[in-house]
């Protein structure tokens, strides 16, 4: 299965998509052909695509934001798709950015999980959404796109977990890997596996929250086989504890919120990448095997 994740495609794509800021009040056009790209993606993946148009809290004048969703094995009727899940990664970018880390490389590896296990012919329910609006749209803050989906969901379309994909390509020889300062006494396995890793700017953090933390258990375990071997920093939020910003960054956010549990891959974004939220951040600064990693890991864990 691990050999239908290309790393050429994946440096294809980021580049076809992050050919320039997708923003879509600053970018409306480059906005519009993403959402184009990724939607005819899905289609030739096999696919059911649609899209779910939303208001932009805040905006003025008015602008619709739209997610973009691929299915596979959905339901029929009113009946409930058991063994159901969602993987998701925003597709938006801030002002100004071609985004190719943030989040070309997070909506890249979706593709390569869809294309794998609709080859493979999965008989699971599987929600692939690119979300809109998930870059802070002034004066509100973001995560519209996801908090707009969630919160359009039914008892019959509720997935059982979800996992999301934020900046996965990312790596650095000179760089050495950094976390916010109050998380190496709050979260000290994460802590620890970063010491062992000498600091390293290679490994993926496995972000989950309560429930969550089976689903990133699963991803770990996979991350760790002889046919991928990437470095994972795995943070586990109690429920107890308060969701500090650092900690609802994306678009696992709003799934947390509504009780679904979810976990987010990341490379840390600005805790590592000197060019987040730049004009620097290219195709050229993308890791296409860290991408490829990140999808085999979801991959293999999914099946």
């Amino acid at each position: 299965m691990n050999s239908l994740v290309s790393e050429s495609r994946i440096e294809h794509d980021i580049r076809e998509l992050a050919s320039a800021p997708r923003n879509s009040r600053e970018n409306p056009a480059g906005h519009a052909e993403a959402a184009e790209w990724i939607a005819a993606e899905f289609k030739r993946i096999g696919l059911v695509a649609s899209r779910q148009s939303f208001e932009i809290p805040g905006q003025t004048p008015p602008r619709q934001g739209i997610n973009v969703i691929g299915t596979l094995n959905g339901r029929t009727g009113n009946s409930p798709v058991p063994r159901s899940m969602l993987i998701g990664a925003h597709y938006d970018t801030v002002p100004g950015s071609p985004g190719a880390d943030d989040n070309a490389s997070g909506v890249v590896a979706l593709l390569e999980c869809a294309r794998t296990l609709a080859s493979e012919k999965s008989d699971r329910a599987i929600a692939f959404v690119a979300f809109d609006a998930e870059e802070m749209q002034t004066p509100a803050e973001g995560l519209h796109g996801s908090t707009a989906y969630v919160a359009r969901l039914t008892p019959y379309d509720t997935p059982g977990a979800a996992i999301i994909f934020e900046s996965v390509g990312f790596t650095s020889t000179s760089k050495k890997q950094r976390l916010p300062g109050s998380f190496r006494f709050l979260f000290r396995r994460t802590y620890k596996a970063l010491v062992r890793q000498n600091f390293s700017a290679e490994s993926l953090l496995l972000l989950s929250r309560g429930p969550g933390r089976a689903i990133s258990r699963e991803l770990e375990k996979s991350a760790a086989t002889p046919a991928i071997q990437l470095p994972i920093l795995p943070l586990e939020v109690p429920r107890w504890m308060p969701m500090f910003r650092n900690l609802r960054r994306s678009d696992h956010a709003p799934f947390w919120l509504a009780g679904i549990p979810a976990v987010m891959i990341s490379d840390t974004a600005n805790f590592r990448n000197p060019h987040y939220h730049r004009p620097t951040d290219t195709p050229d600064t993308v890791d296409s095997g860290l991408v490829a990693k990140a999808a085999r890991m979801v991959i293999n864990a999914i099946e």
